[in-house]
């Protein structure tokens, strides 16, 4: 499952030396409503890094993300507790 995103913002970077760059940043709703994700895509030359976490304490202890298909594609699973 994925969730409603809520808010998006993508800014430009001055870069780090080695030129400029887009940092992306996307947060939907919690499962739950009471956190949130946060996805972000920093397109900066020499620094590229693409994340997705919960920011839910309730959220992280019944759900997994799940990037398999990329960060961008991600899905929330429910954990399951009968695999010791």
């Amino acid at each position: 499952m994925k969730t409603k995103l809520t808010n998006s913002i993508a800014k430009g970077h001055a870069g780090y030396g080695t030129g400029p760059g887009i940092i992306e940043h996307f947060e939907y709703e919690c499962p739950c409503g009471k956190g949130k994700i946060l996805e972000e895509h920093n397109f900066i030359p020499g620094f590229e890094e693409h994340v997705v976490n919960i920011h839910c304490n309730d959220c992280c202890n019944k759900y997994e993300l799940n990037t398999d298909l990329g960060v961008r594609s991600w899905n929330l699973s429910k954990k399951d507790y009968t695999l010791g």
